[in-house]
């Protein structure tokens, strides 16, 4: 049985920081396990579907996902690390492991976290960006604004990670006005693919009638399509770090790796055809002018056609099948 005098000699607020660095890494590997096993199904179907997508799409999709499941595995096993040197390989370290975790946040293991980090941001980012501007159909206001509020985002996270591993560089700390953007710009973009999802919705359902729209126009397909995972964990962090709570420890190291989840699963549905493109939005609501067909070389899976008449009664035939394989 526990005796209560074996407890460290600490202040309450000193135990529960170490407490929560330490859950935060074990919520990062549940987190990576859940990571591992989208990343598998993404890549069992991305290969199924290679026949049929063109082979640079192919491998550009390959190695976008695949840097993606690589960046985050490097993330949690210097998580796992740090933490072990903290509690095991360096727990007489002047100070004991509280001393280990506030004073060695220059070290090469938190650096290269920290770098994973922001680099995965980065990508997940500009997935989200690109798929904002392809719904929006790359209307110039939304590519200036949102372009550089995108640039100036990648620009103030690598200064963060410069000002981190380089402490004797003087600059004025910017570490938390970074991870307000890093949070805004996602409540952003994913507020502006929620819209334009939301926006067509009832056109959508008009023209393929309530089930064959079920795919576009459910709550998964907003709740993915939008990352909104990622953004409701940026909010709760955002108000933790508003607050200056140290409960905050508990969902970075999670983050990353929800930051990963979010696009891969965007990128499932562009395999499988389900993801919203640009013909989506521009759907016809003219009766009669859509079908669908069999895919002749994928049983399973059905290409939705869609047929619309010019003024010189030319027929335009547009197929969501391969543009929403070709990102």
């Amino acid at each position: 049985m526990s005796d209560p005098s074996w407890a460290p000699a600490e202040d309450a607020a000193s135990i529960w920081y170490e407490q929560s660095t330490f859950v935060s890494t074990h919520l990062a590997s549940f987190g990576y396990g859940i990571h591992v096993s989208v990343y598998s199904i993404l890549m069992y179907y991305t290969f199924q579907q290679r026949v049929m997508q063109k082979r640079k799409h192919f491998f550009m999709q390959l190695l976008f996902n695949t840097a993606f499941f690589v960046l985050a595995s490097i993330n949690v096993a210097c998580s796992i690390r740090f933490s072990q040197n903290a509690w095991i390989n360096f727990r007489e370290h002047p100070g004991g492991p509280l001393g280990y975790l506030t004073e060695e946040q220059t070290s090469a293991l938190l650096t290269i976290e920290n770098a994973t980090s922001i680099t995965i941001t980065a990508m997940a980012d500009g997935l989200l960006l690109f798929r904002v501007l392809l719904l929006w159909n790359f209307r110039w206001y939304l590519i200036l604004f949102n372009g550089l509020f995108y640039l100036s985002t990648v620009t103030l996270s690598v200064l963060v990670v410069v000002q981190i591993a380089v402490p004797q560089i003087h600059m004025m700390p910017i570490s938390f006005g970074v991870w307000l953007v890093l949070m805004v710009i996602n409540i952003v973009f994913t507020a502006q693919i929620a819209g334009c999802i939301l926006w067509h919705r009832r056109r959508i359902r008009s023209v393929l009638g309530p089930d064959h729209a079920q795919m576009y126009t459910n709550i998964a397909a907003i709740v993915i399509e939008s990352a909104l995972p990622f953004t409701i964990l940026s909010i709760i962090l955002l108000g933790l770090f508003g607050d200056s709570n140290v409960a905050s420890n508990l969902f970075v190291c999670l983050l990353t790796q929800i930051a990963c989840i979010g696009p891969e699963m965007i990128m499932l549905r562009v395999v499988l055809g389900r993801a919203w493109t640009h013909a989506t939005c521009n759907m016809s609501v003219e009766e009669g002018q859509m079908q669908f067909e069999r895919n002749p070389e994928e049983k399973g899976h059905s290409v939705l056609v869609i047929s619309r008449e010019t003024n010189s009664d030319t027929a335009v035939t547009s197929s969501i099948w391969s543009e929403a394989l070709a990102l």
